[in-house]
């Protein structure tokens, strides 16, 4: 086969209020989410991925260990594909961080590509952080199919630049819990984004 399939999936539903912003922060999952996860891994069975690669959070670490055609050996916990750092608001709400910080979020919300909140990442710096895992897998061994299991907000960054897109249009890119996208890599250079925000095989 002279392309690589690269799966990318977010995790499950979050057992976690609301509009609270979470980012790096180890939330677990729902029960929900849980049941998301494993029928995301099924369908990874079904599609017979050769390894996996996964953030380290245990939201996406659950949905690994359900992917049985993948030894644990293949299954690679890579801290560079956390979720963005949102630094000091993480575990605040919209409204808690407006009222610590006024107009900040709008401030964030007009400058998604180079905007920090206190102590946390921009988007630009996401894409800095996390850049180099993407591109190994697709440049990686032709005819194997790779999963990596991320968060909505690297997942985003990711297409975006796949696209050209600029990182202010980011939300274009709706992500659900446990989808899978597609991207197909082949020998002759060009990258196809097969697929995106695939929800069929939760049922839904």
């Amino acid at each position: 086969m002279d392309r690589i399939e690269l799966y990318l999936l977010r995790h499950g539903e979050v057992d976690f209020p609301k509009g609270v912003f979470y980012g790096q922060m180890d939330i677990p999952l729902s029960q929900k989410g849980k049941k998301q996860s494993r029928l995301a891994a099924a369908r990874l069975n079904e599609i017979g991925v050769d390894s996996v690669l996964t953030s380290d959070l245990s939201r996406c670490l659950y949905m690994a260990r359900e992917i049985r055609s993948v030894s644990n050996q293949k299954i690679r916990k890579e801290p560079r594909l956390r979720e963005i750092d949102f630094g000091l608001w993480q575990g605040l709400s919209w409204e808690e961080i407006e009222m610590a910080w006024p107009g900040q979020m709008e401030q964030r919300m007009a400058n998604l590509s180079s905007f920090r909140p206190p102590n946390g990442e921009s988007l630009s710096d996401l894409w800095q952080r996390s850049k180099a895992v993407f591109h190994d897998c697709l440049k990686g061994v032709y005819g194997q199919k790779v999963a990596i299991i991320a968060h909505g907000g690297i997942n985003r960054v990711f297409m975006c630049n796949l696209l050209g897109m600029d990182l202010q249009n980011l939300f274009c890119l709706h992500q659900d819990h446990a989808c899978i996208n597609r991207v197909d890599s082949y020998r002759d250079g060009p990258r196809v984004l097969r697929f995106v925000n695939c929800t069929c095989h939760l049922g839904e």
